[in-house]
């Protein structure tokens, strides 16, 4: 069955060009396609997900929406070092309710995106000096390592180019893997807070919700799924609360949102919760438990981090875990 016009017209076309590879030109081998296209799909997901929920990774099943973002079609490889052509579709013709509320997450796609283009965008975040860490977090920061492991050779460059619409394009080499192995060590770790302030806004599917704290700063949230369910926020809508639960910080120390574990009436004295919840810029993980500065750091985990599994020696991998 031919493709409709219409979803021919919604789909952006991609190059994903590598380099280096040891075989012939236009040619790789099926494991080595198949670990590639893993590494881009994961990436892809995560980077997507991120924007829409606050989380690129999270347990349970995989939302409908999001399988639709990444149901990328493979049209043809062809040689000119190895090219695969690819066409996604938009995000805003597969998974609209997922962005329907623009201004609850901060950045939203545009209406010519598609998850590809995300992906790119993340990883270009990645390489500035002044990051935020907006596009990406540790599970997004994961999933563009397994290109490196993809092909099993060293020096191989991976290139994303769009053909038409797209904002998606990246470039992938040992300095970026470099970069990324850095920002993984910068990025903070959760942490549990209890924040004071006025729920202005909520939305039941997905559990999300937003605090105004002092001086109109906000907060945005999630309910843990264990703990809370929509409900238990509409009596408090519009209310002063206190929220008990982890925030989730971005690169720069600043909060993404706060997954709420208990959300309550505020107590005599609450207000001192008002604050933003924040941690030092690039805070490094050792600064946020010290236990791991007794570590021997002769063992970096870092080093192994995008490794080629069944390379490392045992006695190494056991101490790492001690």
């Amino acid at each position: 069955m031919n493709p409709r016009k219409e979803d021919a017209l919604n789909t952006h076309h991609y190059q994903l060009r590598l380099e280096g590879l040891s075989t012939e030109q236009g040619q790789i081998k099926a494991q080595a396609l198949q670990r590639v296209l893993g590494a881009l799909l994961k990436t892809a997901e995560r980077a997507t997900r991120l924007l829409a929920t606050g989380e690129g990774d999270s347990k349970g099943p995989r939302p409908a929406w999001l399988a639709k973002t990444v149901d990328f079609t493979v049209t043809g490889l062809t040689p000119g070092s190895t090219i695969l052509e690819l066409d996604a579709p938009r995000i805003a013709d597969v998974a609209p309710d997922a962005f329907e509320q623009k201004d609850f997450w901060r950045e939203v796609p545009q209406v010519e995106d598609t998850a590809l283009d995300l992906a790119a965008l993340a990883i270009q975040e990645v390489e500035l000096e002044d990051a935020t860490g907006e596009r990406y977090d540790v599970s997004v920061l994961e999933a563009v390592m397994e290109f490196k492991r993809a092909v099993r050779e060293e020096g191989v460059r991976f290139q994303l180019i769009p053909k038409d619409a797209g904002r998606g394009s990246f470039e992938l080499k040992e300095a970026t893997y470099t970069r990324i192995a850095e920002r993984r060590t910068q990025q903070p770790e959760p942490r549990a807070f209890i924040v004071h302030g006025k729920l202005d806004e909520i939305r039941h599917s997905g559990g999300r919700f937003r605090l105004l704290m002092d001086n109109g700063v906000q907060l945005l949230g999630r309910l843990h799924a264990e703990f809370l369910s929509g409900e238990s926020l509409r009596p408090l809508w519009g209310r002063s609360a206190t929220v008990e639960g982890m925030v989730h910080f971005k690169l720069n120390g600043q909060p993404r949102f706060i997954e709420a574990r208990k959300i309550s009436p505020p107590a005599v004295g609450d207000e001192i919760f008002s604050s933003l919840p924040m941690v030092p810029a690039r805070l490094q993980q050792e600064s946020l438990f010290p236990e791991l500065a007794t570590k021997s750091r002769d063992a970096d985990p870092m080093a192994l981090w995008g490794a080629w599994p069944g390379e490392e020696p045992v006695e190494e991998l056991m101490a790492l875990l001690d």
